[in-house]
């Protein structure tokens, strides 16, 4: 050990001998031009700066964000502080919307050539930017074709990183103490500070929206809630048939939920789409449809008063535990009588809707457009009205009703005439898909046929 130190102590007396010997040389003029000065002892390692997100202004966020998350099999996302987006890995593409206020069109460089600009810029003023190449980035198969604001990457020294730019010259437009953008003269750059932190909220109607902080969900518009712990099990619909003395059919029906394993009831339900409780009631023939809201009682069960004809049902029902994720649950009945010739009549209130339907293959998201006119005029519809807080409410299922899909537009707010689905289809067969629109408080109901294959 002796030894060990005495090297060690020898080393150091040499060290100070030469930086000693180094000032003294200095200040009596010994390195005369033309003689290389000495750098530093050991060389400055550049800061490293990880990619963080390309920020886009775009017409409809919302879209844009859904579009993304089927291409890039991405989680949307709620970045507090710095907007709404997608999330593949630890790389983000997040969305401004555009306001009226902005220049229709702006000339801007591709956003990959953008992407190489602000490396090469970093890399001359002693940063170590990663990736080198946007081909390397995991977003790269799914960059949007959209105006962007600026491309950002986080670095764990902020303030290092901002003092060695400032030293080569670059000063910045605006710092938050967060966030630092600068002007790269081939666009604007944001460099963040390292604060990624778990993602322990979410949007109980669209799961796959999360943040790490509480906030409203982009999708549907509803509070971002405490992701709840998981729980083994299905969520269980009890059924008692209601009967009208001396009429066929049914009075109603009332429904009682109960929990995963313990088998409790539920009584505390968040309202989605401005009802507790959205039940469809679809025929085992698929002629009778109706979507109908049970009211819960002060035992917490629910009582639909809503007749049902005689027949085969499948219900439906479709909630959100308040501390569980958004349920759809089925349960069949088999209502006694005399059986009518009864359907449900479509009810258009004077709206034609047209569909056209696309990539109906199984397991992979359909695209559906619905464009409404006018049954008289054969206008276009720009006057729709939110029905139960949504543009528009469709459900699909198969012919053996063993699927059903609840599903809401991919516009967060539109009057028409197109409205579009983007839902997924499970698996290939028949189906059969009902869409409902409101207009002039009347609410439309159209039954559209679809063949999915494989």
């Amino acid at each position: 050990m002796k030894g060990a130190c005495d090297r060690l102590a020898g080393m150091a007396g040499r060290r100070g001998s030469v930086l000693l010997w180094a000032a003294l040389a200095g200040s009596a003029g010994l390195f005369a031009s033309g003689v290389p000065r000495p750098g530093p002892p050991f060389p400055l390692q550049a800061a490293i700066v990880r990619f963080h997100h390309i920020h886009y202004r775009v017409g409809d966020p919302a879209a844009a964000m859904n579009a993304l998350a089927r291409k890039l099999e991405a989680v949307r996302v709620i970045v507090p502080g710095l907007g709404v987006g997608v999330r593949a890995g630890s790389e983000y593409l997040l969305f401004d919307r555009l306001e009226e206020s902005d220049p229709v069109e702006v000339s801007q460089p591709p956003v990959t050539s953008a992407y190489a600009a602000a490396v090469e810029w970093m890399t001359a003023r002693g940063l170590s930017p990663a990736p080198r190449e946007a081909a390397r980035l995991r977003v790269s198969a799914a960059l949007p074709e959209a105006r962007y604001d600026h491309i950002a990457f986080v670095v764990d020294d902020l303030p290092g990183a901002v003092q060695a730019l400032s030293s080569a010259g670059a000063q910045p437009l605006r710092d938050s103490g967060e966030a630092v953008m600068f002007e790269t003269g081939s666009g604007l750059l944001e460099l963040l500070r390292d604060t990624d932190r778990p993602e322990t909220f979410w949007c109980p109607m669209h799961p796959d929206v999360r943040s790490a902080d509480e906030g409203k969900c982009p999708a549907c518009g509803m509070s971002l809630v405490p992701i709840p712990p998981p729980k083994i099990g299905e969520y269980k619909l009890d059924v008692a048939q209601m009967r009208d003395r001396g009429r066929s059919g049914l009075a109603g029906l009332q429904l009682t939920v109960r929990e995963p394993g313990t088998n409790a009831l539920v009584t505390s339900f968040a309202t989605v789409h401005e009802k507790l409780f959205h039940l469809f009631i679809v025929s085992r023939d698929l002629e009778y449809f109706a979507h109908v809201h049970p009211e819960q009682t002060d035992a917490g069960s629910f009582v639909l008063r809503h007749p049902v004809p005689p027949g085969e049902f499948m219900l439906i029902a479709d909630f959100l535990p308040s501390h569980g994720t958004s349920q759809m649950v089925q349960k069949a009945i088999m209502v006694g009588g005399t059986r009518a010739q009864e359907a449900s009549p479509e009810s258009s209130h004077g709206l034609q809707i047209r569909l056209e339907a696309r990539d109906l293959t199984a397991g992979k998201p359909a695209e559906l457009i619905f464009t409404v006119t006018d049954a008289l005029t054969g206008v276009p519809v720009t006057d729709l009205e939110p029905y139960l807080g949504a543009p528009a409410h469709m459900l699909i299922v198969r012919r053996d009703l063993a699927d059903a899909v609840h599903g809401h537009p991919e516009e967060t707010s539109t009057g028409g005439p197109t409205i579009s689905f983007h839902p997924l289809l499970p698996a290939a067969g028949d189906y059969k898909l009902w869409i409902q629109v409101q207009r002039a408080g009347q609410v439309a109901t159209k039954a559209f046929a679809l063949s999915v294959t494989r």
